[in-house]
């Protein structure tokens, strides 16, 4: 049966919420946290060892689903790989700065060690040469090769260092391993050290239950966050690095929205308190949320939750589950201040990037905003 397509405007304003004709922006700097970028010609070699029907992502999606997939990497390949199309769908978003990250599958934790080093240098030189094209509207957030814990620490010096990127992304699991493993603590103590964000981004928490409507997207995405936040509050990795600044994309995911379960658990159960002495939303609170949630009231609910200051712009552009209208969303809110709106739409991502924010030029003005 075919299905009703009418309402289908991939790329264009979210149907999560209603939009105005026009609205006005801050003053302030708006910085998105969360674009990505793809590096052509690293796939390649890593398929060779990592098929891509291993991928969970691509192994439970139905027929359609990969059939679409593929064509949105082709019909926004642009947009992914590229800087001009970028800097132009920027102003048309009213964003004046983008902190572009791995395209999430690029992270490659399933690699063998050495390659998966290697593809994270590329990966890494390749967000560099883009932020060289534009430093005044771009900056770098690196990957690390997260399944060898040592190779991890050099690229992290590298990047922050040697390529001055502002903050890295990790994915939510790395192969069978959580990332509260032991092995990783190292990582953790040299990340609260460096005192950059970390951007939590997931790649997929699958089943065959998920296969069709894109459900391995819509549920599994936000699900694979999910799994990762509690185990870093039970196990507690938080607890012991208090000055991590984590950002758990797409709002926080459904933790964010369901906290009190967690403290729940914590006052029942001798199993949920192993590790930590505080309640799990305690150690919740310490995070920052990104705004990707398309409603107006989901984000009313996060900024008055866990306060107008933990909340970061972000889009995840270029794909279709991104966000075009990111500062219309914030500027959208009643019962928050402009001082929290300019905080919302970038001062604290530019806080948290360590940006000087006159070092950085603004988006050209369009027709639905001034």
């Amino acid at each position: 049966m075919a299905g009703n397509v009418a309402n289908i405007d991939p790329y264009g304003p979210s149907a999560g919420r209603v939009h105005p004709d026009h609205y006005k922006r801050p003053d302030t700097l708006i910085v998105d946290i969360h674009g990505h970028i793809m590096t052509e010609g690293v796939d390649e070699e890593v398929r060779k060892h990592v098929p891509a029907m291993s991928l969970d992502a691509v192994k439970y999606a139905s027929p359609l689903t990969r059939e679409l997939n593929k064509k949105q990497n082709a019909d926004r390949h642009e947009e992914l790989v590229g800087v001009t199309k970028r800097l132009a769908d920027m102003d048309d978003m009213c964003v004046d700065v983008m902190a572009i990250s791995p395209q999430p599958p690029q992270m490659h934790y399933a690699a063998p060690d050495a390659l998966g080093q290697e593809t994270a240098e590329k990966v890494n030189n390749n967000i560099a040469n883009a932020v060289s094209q534009a430093p005044d509207r771009l900056v770098g957030l690196g990957t690390v090769p997260l399944q060898n814990t040592d190779m991890a620490l050099k690229e992290l010096d590298r990047l922050t260092g040697e390529l001055g990127f502002k903050g890295i992304q990790i994915g939510a699991q790395v192969g069978d391993d959580e990332l509260s493993a032991e092995r990783l603590e190292p990582f953790w103590a040299r990340c609260e050290e460096l005192d950059i964000p970390i951007l939590l981004h997931p790649t997929s928490f699958a089943s065959e239950r998920f296969g069709a409507h894109y459900l391995t997207n819509i549920i599994g995405n936000p699900l694979d966050t999910t799994v990762a936040i509690h185990y870093l509050i039970f196990d507690g990795v938080l607890a012991r690095y208090p000055g991590l600044k984590i950002v758990a994309v797409h709002g926080g995911a459904f933790v964010a929205a369901y906290a009190a379960r967690m403290d729940h658990a914590w006052g029942q159960r001798e199993d949920c308190c192993l590790h930590i002495d505080q309640p799990p939303t305690s150690y919740l609170k310490q995070m920052y949320f990104d705004t990707t949630v398309f409603s107006t009231d989901q984000l009313d609910f996060l900024a008055k939750k866990y306060g107008a200051d933990k909340i970061v712009l972000g889009t995840d552009y270029p794909f279709d589950m991104a966000d075009y209208d990111p500062t219309e969303h914030i500027m959208g809110l009643e019962d928050f201040s402009a001082a929290d709106k300019e905080a919302m739409c970038g001062l604290t991502s530019a806080g948290l990037l360590k940006m000087d924010v006159n070092d950085f030029a603004r988006a050209n003005p369009q027709e639905n905003w001034s």
